[in-house]
């Protein structure tokens, strides 16, 4: 409901919002700014297309369950890989991936990520903060190399741990001081930006809408021709 949104107790920023800033594929950092700093805030209405995901997307992380424990791995699923970890200034950044497996004869532990879309930059950084961020979240991890995959329904991505080096950990921090800052971003709204924000207009009275139906509306305007 309106007038419910206040400001959180603590800095906080769940993986995904980080990965698509860090890809470009959200231009509009303020967005991902106001969710770090701000809780109860009202969002798009669920319709029928997402619960249709959510559906698939089951499906498919059941069927990868399955894949590796018939290869002999032990498998995490979901909630059980839950993850908070507190930067020094006091930041909490989250995540959980859909299926972390362990193989016990290499030692190795693997993080999936099934996605049921098309492949995105953003799908492949996610894994990566997961795995740059789960050796500091659990004993279990510490000290560990972990490997990854995006997984979609006709292909899957190796996402190996070389990739989580310095210079990424580096572009990590870059954006995490935006969230963080007390300064909040300019807003940049565009019908693109808008159509797949979640934040509704309560909080943010630039988002591009029709004034008729709430709907979101490509701008438009008229040439004398």
């Amino acid at each position: 409901m309106t007038g419910m949104t206040r400001p959180r107790d603590g800095l906080y920023v769940w993986v995904t919002w980080l990965s698509k800033l860090m890809s470009g594929e959200v231009q509009c950092h303020w967005g991902a700014w106001f969710k770090t700093h701000y809780t109860g805030y009202r969002t798009q209405p669920i319709d029928a297309q997402l619960a249709s995901w959510t559906v698939e997307h089951n499906q498919y992380l059941d069927e990868l369950i399955n894949e590796r424990k018939a290869l002999g791995e032990v498998t995490y699923k979901e909630d059980q890989n839950r993850f908070r970890v507190r930067r020094t200034s006091g930041l909490v950044i989250a995540g959980k991936p859909d299926l972390i497996t362990y193989n016990k004869t290499t030692g190795q532990y693997t993080v999936y990520d099934v996605k049921t879309g098309n492949q995105r930059q953003s799908d492949i950084i996610q894994v990566m903060l997961y795995c740059y961020c789960l050796p500091y979240a659990s004993p279990i991890y510490k000290g560990k190399m972990l490997d990854g995959y995006v997984v979609y329904k006709t292909d899957r991505v190796e996402v190996p741990s070389k990739m989580v080096d310095d210079a990424f950990t580096k572009k990590a921090v870059y954006f995490l001081n935006i969230v963080e800052s007390l300064n909040a971003p300019d807003k940049c709204p565009s019908s693109v930006e808008c159509e797949y924000c979640d934040l509704s207009s309560a909080d943010c009275p630039e988002k591009i809408l029709s004034s008729e139906t709430g709907d979101l509306k490509q701008p438009e305007g008229e040439i004398p021709l």
